[in-house]
This record gives structure tokens, C-alpha cells and sequence, in this order.
């Protein structure tokens, strides 16, 4: 519950600056913090988060993500990594979400892709155009997946 509780902190102060500033201050710091953190019980599974979010980045060729596939939550780092290279997700943003998938299991980043879709929906429902911030989305779906994770203590 500690990776949760730190998660939930942070996008909490990261959503509030990217609402205001357009930009995510710190994120390089989260993405290597939580790599840091993860890294003692699993390094492995951060290690393919790293090359994923390394991928998406570094404008690496196609062929490296391959591997990539054989890891689940790579795959959600994988498709942002190549929002950033399209030039449709901030390198920030796919930093945050690498963070996250160190952190987090794979049913947690489905509520994280579910809670950016739902923030998406809502601010174009609004009339906003253009570059939308991620990270509020992405502090709802963490705190969508605390929320289920309390009622349902089962839930990985």
C-alpha cells in the first residue's frame, strides 16, 4: 500500500502543476525514484520499464519494442512511448506513466488508462482543444484503483 500512498501524493502535486503550468516539473525525479524503489523487489520487470520508456524517448528502432511485448505492462508504456514519438503525448507524461508501471501492478495501469480516456472525454466535453494534460486523468484512475482495491481486498 506504500507504492499506492506515494503514487497518489505525487500525481496529486504533478496534476495540480500540470493544471497550472502546462508542464510536469520533477518528473525525471519520480521516474528514477520509483525505479529506485522498485528495483529491490523486482528488477527484471523494471528493467523492461526502463527500455520501454527508454524506447519511447530515445528514438530507438522499431525492432528493440519487440522483446518488449512479452511483458504486459510494457505494452501500456510501449504505446505512450510512441505517442511521444508521434508527438501526441509529452515526454513527461510517459515518464509519469513509466514511474507508475514500476510501481504499480498491470490492473492498476488499466485504471490509469481508463482514468486519462474519462479526463480526456470530460475536458473535450468541455470545449478544450489541443494539448490536454494527462496526469489529473492519471490521478484519477490511481485513485479509482485505491478506491476498489480497498472495497475488494482481493484485487492484485
Amino acid at each position: 500500500m506504500a507504492h499506492e500512498i506515494f503514487s497518489l501524493a505525487s500525481l496529486g502535486i504533478f496534476s495540480l502543476a500540470d493544471l497550472r503550468y502546462r508542464t510536469v516539473p520533477a518528473a525525471e525525479i519520480f521516474f528514477l525514484g520509483s525505479v529506485l524503489l522498485a528495483s529491490q523487489s523486482s528488477p527484471l520487470a523494471v528493467g523492461f520499464i526502463v527500455l520501454a520508456v527508454a524506447w519511447g524517448i530515445a528514438r530507438w528502432p522499431g525492432w528493440i519494442a519487440w522483446p518488449l511485448l512479452l511483458y504486459p505492462p510494457a505494452w501500456i508504456v510501449l504505446l505512450a512511448g510512441f505517442g511521444v514519438r508521434q508527438g501526441l503525448i509529452g515526454r513527461g507524461d510517459l515518464l509519469v506513466l513509466g514511474g507508475l508501471a514500476c510501481l504499480l501492478p498491470w490492473t492498476a495501469l488499466i485504471f490509469v488508462l481508463l482514468g486519462v480516456e474519462s479526463w480526456r472525454r470530460w475536458l473535450r466535453w468541455r470545449g478544450k482543444s489541443g494539448m490536454l494534460p494527462a496526469i489529473p486523468g492519471m490521478f484519477l484512475g490511481v485513485a479509482a484503483y485505491v478506491l476498489v482495491k480497498i472495497i475488494l481486498p482481493g484485487l492484485p
